[in-house]
């Protein structure tokens, strides 16, 4: 029996001793404390232009309590999407020989961002024999200053009735966004003529058939107009006074107001029946959100 006490005791002191090197190895041999990341500055200014990699590594350094020096270590973790206005937010990550992870959130803004643009090739018309045969998509095209061409991304939101339509006008919206989510959404109108009689129409041919402007800031249509379309072949009169004189514009464009808004541009030649060719109108809120 004495042995038996003896021996537990002594699996007890050994076992003791065991957690006591253990503990110790954990608090002073085992690291613990993660790297710190640093930055000069708490928001960083960029262009659109600049190498973004780089531009968005300025300023960043990491230190470690073992390992000493880790800036080179540091990584790029996630670029949110903008939170408001031109303004995103970068994570920074390094990890140390132990695994330890440090991380460090800051402001990035861009001094010269614009959001994407929707752009129309060409008059938004098309004949009615045309119309079930047509990629509509393909009136338009995208860019953006982060991004580049996002054409192919462009998204169009249609009525099925204008895959085999009446002539009319046919309320359509498109939509693109670029990597930082910022959305361009464009509401317009596909007009689908009659057969007749369109081969000897003239349409007021436009430089742009999507314009945007912000509130307050008026365009002049008629600053857009170059020529006269006729049988998709144009021909141009921006300096013939009396074709431009002749041709009227009807603006509902609310320049006080963002939205979309349609500019009809008409035109009734010699003999010939009177054409339209819509613009449409982007009015977009100030910086300020006005």
């Amino acid at each position: 029996m004495i042995r038996l006490r003896r021996a537990i005791c002594l699996i007890f002191v050994l076992a003791c001793a065991v957690f006591v090197v253990f503990f110790i190895k954990v608090k002073m041999v085992e690291d613990h404390v993660p790297p710190v990341i640093t930055c000069s500055e708490d928001e960083l200014v960029l262009s659109v232009n600049d190498d973004q990699e780089e531009a968005l590594m300025k300023g960043i350094k990491a230190t470690d309590n073992r390992d000493g020096d880790l800036t080179k270590e540091v990584r790029i973790s996630s670029i949110s999407h903008f939170i408001s206005g031109n303004e995103r937010t970068v994570t920074y990550v390094v990890f140390d020989k132990s695994n330890q992870m440090g991380t460090l959130k800051r402001t990035v803004k861009y001094s010269d961002y614009t959001p994407p643009r929707i752009k129309m090739l060409h008059a938004p018309r098309c004949s009615a024999a045309e119309a079930a045969n047509t990629d509509f998509v393909s009136y338009l095209s995208a860019t953006d200053c982060l991004d580049g061409d996002l054409t192919s991304q462009v998204k169009l939101s249609m009525n099925d009735s204008l895959y085999n339509p009446q002539p009319g006008d046919y309320p359509v919206t498109a939509q693109v966004s670029n990597s930082a989510g910022d959305v361009c959404s464009v509401s317009f109108e596909i007009t689908i003529t009659d057969n007749e009689d369109e081969s000897i129409k003239q349409y007021p041919a436009l430089s742009e058939y999507i314009v945007y402007t912000t509130v307050g800031n008026m365009i002049d249509p008629m600053g857009y107009v170059v020529g006269l379309e006729q049988n998709g072949q144009i021909t141009e009169c921006n300096e013939d006074a009396g074709v431009m004189g002749a041709i009227s514009v009807n603006s509902e464009v609310n320049y006080e107001v963002p939205g979309v808004y349609p500019v009809e541009f008409s035109y009734t030649g010699d003999g010939t029946l009177t054409a339209v060719t819509k613009m449409f109108v982007v009015v977009e809120g100030n910086e300020d959100g006005k």
